[in-house]
């Protein structure tokens, strides 16, 4: 399923499971995210607590030994008492997400078992305003997990993520990454997210968006190369900067945005593709009426669908502008979603 699609689903698990916190097992069913690496599983929990203004508590379970996970147990005179688990809470409210759930050993997930299915350890209990979300890689990706006991799979709402573009070019364009990027992935969406276990390094969501950030550090060019190609691949690299090749020719995009009855259209698909990137990521509410008469202008029309749209991700106030409403009018609302 689409990101988007997980997101509201671990939401609407997390309303339930606050609202039965004292009530049945049945009624707050504890969402896990499962899917290859890469894909954005984190930051699905890490954007509704953000959103939610909660605290989140990441719980990697592989780096416990059962006895820590559990609680150390201390003498009380002459009885024994459980500690209470530095990561378990004591109040308040948020996320406690067991992240990495199958790296984790046996004895660790079926420690887990009880918090998924009780809210508790032991005797200890997570407060009423803390949900559950858990999440791992998938057994076939071979990424150091451990086969999940079935008592603990039986409690868990699964929750099988893959990578989408139109959800991660949202979210990319929604933490400001650079045209360069939301671009190429148009131009070439089946390297978003190719996964290979064997290999040391694959494009994938996470990746992208980290050589986002590789490519603001102060390297020459062959330097560069070899940083992207230790995040994504040799062949995905060579790939990625043929394509920046092009989008350093791409015309002025100011000079396009003043005179959009005039400027030149371009007919190379890969140079549309960097256009169009580089036109969302300059669009506001002063211009986007000279962005979108350019943008029809171009012999494809879903080129400035996905420029408005990508402009909207990254900036939610030209909703508010004629230009955005005519435009919705005229293509459609559904080709907004």
């Amino acid at each position: 399923m689409r990101i988007n699609q997980a997101k509201a689903i671990v939401e609407a698990s997390i309303d339930s499971q606050i609202k039965f916190a004292n009530g049945r097992d049945a009624q707050r069913p504890i969402p896990y995210l499962v899917g290859g690496a890469g894909l954005g599983k984190t930051t699905i929990v890490q954007t509704i607590a953000e959103q939610r203004e909660v605290e989140l508590n990441i719980l990697s379970l592989a780096q416990y030994d059962a006895g820590e996970l559990a609680g150390w147990l201390v003498a009380d005179g002459d009885n024994m008492k459980r500690l209470r688990p530095d990561w378990m809470p004591e109040d308040g409210e948020g996320i406690l997400f067991l992240d990495e759930l199958p790296q984790a050993p046996v004895a660790n997930q079926n420690i887990a078992a009880q918090l998924v299915n009780e809210r508790r350890i032991g005797q200890h209990r997570l407060p009423d305003g803390w949900s559950i979300v858990c999440a791992g890689n998938r057994t076939s990706d071979r990424a150091g997990t451990n086969n999940m006991p079935s008592h603990l799979k039986d409690r868990l709402l699964f929750l099988e993520v893959e990578a989408e573009l139109e959800d991660t070019i949202a979210y990319m364009n929604s933490v400001g990454a650079s045209p360069l990027i939301t671009g190429f992935l148009r131009f070439r969406p089946e390297l978003l997210h190719k996964f290979d276990r064997d290999a040391n390094s694959c494009p994938s969501p996470r990746s992208w968006e980290r050589v986002d950030s590789m490519m603001g550090w102060d390297l020459d060019e062959v330097s560069q190369q070899e940083a992207v190609s230790g995040q994504v691949g040799r062949g995905a690299c060579a790939e990625f900067f043929g394509y920046k090749a092009v989008y350093d020719t791409v015309p002025d995009i100011d000079a396009v945005i003043a005179s959009p009855d005039t400027a030149q259209i371009v007919e190379d698909p890969a140079v549309s593709y960097a256009v169009c990137a580089a036109i969302a990521y300059k669009m506001n509410d002063k211009n986007i009426g000279n962005c979108i008469k350019y943008l029809t202008r171009l012999p494809h029309k879903e080129m400035a669908v996905f420029a408005v749209k990508d402009a909207y991700n990254r900036n939610n106030a030209l909703k508010q502008t004629d230009a955005f409403r005519q435009f919705l009018l005229t293509h459609g609302k559904e080709l907004m979603l």
